[in-house]
């Protein structure tokens, strides 16, 4: 699985970030809601989200609307590719593991 993330620049917490981005209505958590989920800090979530954004492209981030202070952090196409085909390597190592 290692492999497949240096192949990717991805960890598994890019996977992890899109894989909670994938069950939210519109695909998208507020940075301090993926905080309380990551149980990382604040400065370590969004140098994450910085990286995804910017290397990878697996997520942008928006910000929002109503009091245009907190960001939003959205899964993009690529992002949800990426979780589809991380999904698929990580039940061949399961699979391989039974």
């Amino acid at each position: 699985m290692e492999s497949y993330f240096t192949k990717t620049g991805t960890n598994l917490n890019s996977y992890t970030v899109c894989y909670l981005l994938q069950d939210k209505e519109n695909q998208e958590l507020r940075i301090s809601e993926l905080v309380e989920l990551l149980y990382l800090s604040t400065s370590a979530t969004s140098r994450l989200v910085v990286k995804m954004e910017a290397e990878t492209g697996l997520v942008v981030r928006e910000t929002c609307e109503i009091d245009n202070r907190g960001l939003y952090v959205v899964l993009t196409q690529k992002g949800r590719d990426f979780l589809t085909d991380a999904s698929a390597a990580v039940e061949k190592l399961i699979q391989k593991a039974l």
